[in-house]
């Protein structure tokens, strides 16, 4: 920048004006009196010219005297610059503002800063990615840089040469910090050291234009050739209107889809398919791709399924002893309803002896497939001793059971089964049921759905169910094909029961199914079936018999006649409703445990996706077949892609974690299938697996919103402003240089009075005035 120059002229030795006044008086008035009074014969001009020259003389030198100088003034203005860093990485490119979140920036500088900027006041322009370069052509560059460093940008120009000093700087990005480090503390940095930052945002919070799966929800185990359902959750900003297709696929082959019509924000559609091979498969779900997505590649998600042995396993125990009149095992009734379900497996347990301590007449094998059916308190195939035993099973059915057939631990084996293992407890009622055999005081008292009052709840007496209107819909109740179908089977077709353990009420929490028309009109008779959730699993209370005492027609003729031309009759039955409605309450019952994984370990993952060389954490719990933690265990990690696989981590016990801890790290892209492999002493515990995604994901295209908070946050930690290139008029920008430092001022100095010529004047002047009055005559 030029300098300014400023000239004029200055005596150093200038007296005060009124002492020269009055030496001008003086002097005028001495030459006056001098040439007044001269003698000689002159005229009048003469006088006056000659004195006129003297006076001019004496003011010469007078003005020698008062040192007259020519000073130069010359300012020289101090520089500054203002330090413009400019984020060019690939989230600059976003066309969510006008000509891109780089472009709209750089005019925004143009239109507003630059003329706004005093001369003194330089640019220094800058870029800055995952590093920070000069720009020396006065180009910001292309957003093609592969991270926001904001926060490393900032701490980069304190290492700057130290030329012209800086004033401020302007931080121009859309607040995508993708290195993470805190901005705001690099902003106090440089607040300490006297610089101010200021933030110029570039861009919105408004979505791309993009469809994307934002969430899975499937369980980590289903059923083989179950009916399965897996949630997604997508995205769609500015494809409102736009259809597009929903799939699960495995191996490129379609299992299911759904046309899905966006609308342009967040929206759930659930997906039923039904996998075909057992084990841990791997599956996909696609969503169609439209023109003018921002990225395809988030329309895809894998995710893994443990598909197990559909099979239910139930323990059913009968208290009824055989009745002659029956032609086959009281037992037989039911086992052959659950079994009717291909994928129920029954175990038959019989009581030997009567409340009385008698044998009791019973059959003791299966009459049509040979099956031996043992007793109850039988030591080595009765009721499990053990809870690893009683895992093996998914619904316990206690018929009519005597209390002293279990010990103390037995029973709470059963209530731990429902509440922590999610397996289900039904009761059925009869002389040794509920409170008449005196479970209102054990165990299971708090997890059997109705309260147990008294020990004399036993009564015979005929009766219909009434099922309540808010029951219709329920699971075990829905046999038919439809409401209406079912309210048939449940009103006209349901036969008369004879007996009941009376129940007042069902527990809170619980939901009564139907009562007992054994009560006045417009009151509720007493509950014949009750459900409740418990913990993680489900019971259910049936207070009448499905045996020869109480339901002798119950189970022999809700059904069908075989022959529609004779009266229904056990002959003539084919019993379907009564198969329904118990295939129905286990399954309800075994809900929680239909998609059970294998029970004595589980692994947890920190995260389903990764990039390749990063770390994710492996949490895994193993338990011996008594479901206790253990400790000891050797716990390997593999990771696999198809059918080979390599150990990855070995696991480590964590008292603090109660849980075996160890990183994963897979170096390549691709699917993985994580299986955590626990042995003791050689011998095998068991296996559990997850699914790890492996895939490069760009942090600056992972989500490209703006943050206007980040940006909010460095200006306010700078002491600075926090700008948006939306703005058409912002003001104050002024405190973007601050106050400028003070310009340099020089003087240059020249004497005048010393110049020959001066003194020739004056000399000149006096020699003319006495060589006039010498020729005039003047004395």
């Amino acid at each position: 920048m030029t300098p300014r120059t400023h000239t004029m002229m200055q005596f150093t030795q200038l007296p005060e004006p009124r002492w020269l006044i009055l030496a001008g008086i003086v002097t005028v008035g001495l030459l006056a009196l001098s040439y007044g009074y001269a003698r000689g014969r002159t005229q009048p001009w003469v006088r006056a010219l000659c004195g006129l020259l003297r006076l001019t003389a004496l003011v010469g030198l007078v003005l020698c005297l008062m040192d007259p100088q020519w000073i130069e003034k010359i300012i020289h203005p101090r520089r500054t610059r203002l330090a413009v860093l400019m984020d060019t990485s690939r989230s600059m490119a976003t066309t969510d503002v006008p000509g891109g979140r780089l472009t709209a920036a750089r005019a925004w500088i143009a239109r507003h800063v630059l003329p706004a900027k005093p001369d003194s006041v330089d640019v220094l322009a800058l870029r800055f990615s995952d590093v920070m370069t000069l720009e020396t052509n006065g180009v910001a560059g292309p957003a093609e840089g592969p991270s926001s460093g904001l926060s490393r940008a900032l701490d980069s120009l304190l290492t700057l040469p130290p030329e012209d000093p800086l004033t401020s700087v302007l931080l121009v990005s859309d607040g995508i910090e993708t290195e993470g480090l805190d901005p705001e503390t690099a902003a106090r940095r440089l607040r300490r050291h006297g610089l101010r930052v200021h933030t110029l945002l570039s861009g919105t919070t408004n979505e791309v234009r993009d469809v994307r799966i934002t969430g899975l929800e499937v369980r980590r185990a289903v059923a083989e050739k179950a009916p399965s359902r897996v949630s997604v959750d997508l995205r769609s900003p500015g494809f409102a209107g736009k259809t597009v297709t929903v799939q699960v696929r495995k191996d490129g082959q379609i299992l299911a889809a759904k046309p899905l019509e966006l609308n342009g924000d967040a929206q759930h559609v659930d997906l039923e398919f039904t996998p075909r091979m057992r084990g841990f498969q791997v599956y996909e779900v696609s969503v169609s791709t439209s023109p003018g997505e921002w990225l395809a590649s988030n329309n895809q998600r894998p995710f893994g399924l443990e598909v197990v042995d559909p099979t239910l396993r139930v323990i059913y125990m009968e208290g009824t002893p055989q009745n002659n009149q029956s032609p086959q095992p009281e037992w037989k009734y039911l086992k052959d309803a659950l079994q009717s379900d291909p994928g129920i497996q029954v175990t038959t347990l019989f009581r030997q002896f009567g409340n009385n301590g008698q044998s009791l007449n019973t059959v003791d094998s299966d009459p049509e497939t040979g099956e031996r059916i043992y007793p109850v308190d039988h030591p080595t195939q009765g009721f499990p001793k053990n809870l690893a035993g009683l895992l093996n099973y998914d619904v316990v059915i206690h018929s009519d059971i005597r209390r002293d057939s279990f010990s103390p631990l037995q029973m709470t084996n059963m209530a731990r089964l429902v509440e922590e293992f999610g397996g289900g407890f039904l009761m059925i009622g009869g002389n040794s049921a509920f409170g008449r055999g005196g479970y209102h005081q054990t165990l299971l008292d708090r997890i059997i759905p109705v309260a147990m009052e008294g020990a004399f709840d036993s009564s015979k007496e005929d009766f219909l169910p009434k099922v309540p209107r808010a029951a219709w819909a329920h699971p075990i109740v829905a046999i038919g094909a439809d409401t209406e179908e079912t309210r048939k089977i449940w009103t006209e077709k349901f036969p008369t029961l004879h007996g009941i353990n009376r129940m007042e009420r069902a527990k809170p929490g619980a939901q009564v199914l139907a009562y007992a028309d054994n009560a006045p009109q417009g009151i509720e008779g007493d509950v014949l079936l009750a459900v409740q959730e418990v913990g993680r699993g489900r019971t259910m209370a049936f207070t009448s018999d499905t045996t020869r005492s109480w339901g002798a027609d119950f189970e022999t003729l809700w059904g069908e006649p075989r022959n529609p031309k004779w009266l229904v009759s056990e002959d003539n039955c084919d019993s379907r409703y009564y198969r329904r409605f118990w295939v129905n309450a286990i399954r309800w019952l075994a809900a929680g445990r239909s998609s059970r994984t294998n029970p004595p370990v589980l692994l947890d993952l920190s995260t389903a996706y990764v990039n390749p060389g990063a770390t994710a954490s492996a949490s895994i719990r193993v338990r011996d077949q008594a479901q206790r933690e253990v400790t000891d265990a050797e716990v390997t990690l593999f990771a696999g892609t198809g059918s080979s696989s390599n150990a990855v981590a070995v696991a480590r016990y964590d008292p603090n974690q109660r849980a075996y801890v160890a990183p994963i790290t897979l170096q390549k892209p691709g699917t993985f299938v994580i299986s955590a492999v626990a042995q003791r002493d050689g011998e095998a515990l068991g296996v559990d697996r997850q699914l790890l995604v492996a895939e490069s994901v760009d942090p600056e295209l992972a989500d490209l919103q703006a943050r206007p908070a980040v940006m909010e946050g460095v200006a306010q930690s700078g002491n600075g402003m926090a700008l948006r290139v939306e703005e058409t008029n912002p003001r104050g920008l002024e405190a973007l240089w601050g106050e400028l430092p003070q310009p340099w001022i020089e003087f240059l100095r020249k004497p005048l009075w010393d110049h020959p010529i001066y003194l020739a004047i004056l000399l000149g002047l006096l020699v003319l005035e006495w060589s006039l009055r010498r020729w005039k005559g003047l004395a």
